[in-house]
């Protein structure tokens, strides 16, 4: 039987959907996302990730033309297309700034494509000798040591016209975290507000599911009448303020949320 009541669903990716190691969800959240598209249900996806890292996952989710909230809240875009239909972006000053003050601190750090996966001593070195030019981007993601995360945070301090996400864990490792900077007024539940807006939805109860420290902000974006769906595998904080606990993403936790909510 499916439940009206809820007119689309908010749902983060990595942790939620997809585990840290898989390149696709498994097939019962594949399920359970083709099922809410035959519903009538939109599936919107609330990601720290970039339009190029979420392609990928158009066609097994079903996704479309739906919208989603990219880069930690800085982007809203058309999921199959990328075209951008709202954005607030770290302009190139702020962005220049931030990398030069904290890359000496990480093992990674990536504002675009080109600089994923490289050493963060060889951006550093571009950027300071002019051969790259950080113009204004979505987000700065930043992968440290454990041990440096309170310099991290005392360092990030000290810039203004920025806003980051709480230390989180990255992938399963136990000595590296890591972070994101976003323009000083996004997050989560600001990119989701301009999604809902742009997609027609703001009169429409929403389930919002994630499992991380920075989807406090996607459970403050459902509003006191939505639903608010916490993984197993999220942090305690996360899962007290939640109104479910689904199983954890290796359990296929998305689709039994879906399930649970009588949306499939």
């Amino acid at each position: 039987m499916i439940e009206h009541a809820i007119g689309a669903v908010l749902s983060d990716v990595d942790g939620t959907q997809i585990m840290h190691d898989q390149r696709l969800p498994s097939p019962e959240v594949q399920a359970a996302a083709h099922s809410l598209r035959a519903h009538g249900i939109p599936l919107l996806e609330v990601t720290s990730r970039s339009h190029a890292l979420m392609r990928n996952l158009v066609t097994p989710l079903d996704l479309r033309d739906n919208l989603c909230t990219l880069d930690g809240g800085a982007t809203v875009a058309h999921a199959d297309s990328g075209e951008v239909v709202w954005s607030q972006w770290l302009d190139a000053e702020a962005a220049r700034a931030v990398v030069l003050g904290i890359g000496q601190l990480c093992t990674n750090i990536h504002f675009d494509v080109d600089s994923r996966g490289r050493e963060p001593q060889e951006v550093l070195a571009d950027i300071e000798s002019g051969r790259v030019a950080i113009g204004g981007t979505p987000s700065i993601f930043a992968i440290f040591g454990t041990e440096t995360s309170s310099e991290m945070v005392t360092t990030l301090g000290g810039f203004s016209g920025i806003k980051h996400t709480p230390i989180m864990g990255y992938k399963d490792s136990t000595d590296l975290r890591c972070i994101q900077v976003v323009d000083a007024g996004v997050d989560k539940q600001y990119g989701v507000e301009q999604m809902l807006r742009c997609a027609d939805l703001t009169d429409e109860r929403v389930l919002a599911i994630g499992d991380g420290t920075n989807d406090f902000s996607l459970f403050a974006a459902a509003g006191p009448e939505g639903v608010r769906v916490a993984m197993g595998n999220a942090p305690d904080e996360l899962k007290d303020i939640a109104d479910w606990v689904a199983p954890s993403v290796a359990e296929h936790g998305f689709a039994a949320a879906m399930e649970r909510y009588g949306l499939v």
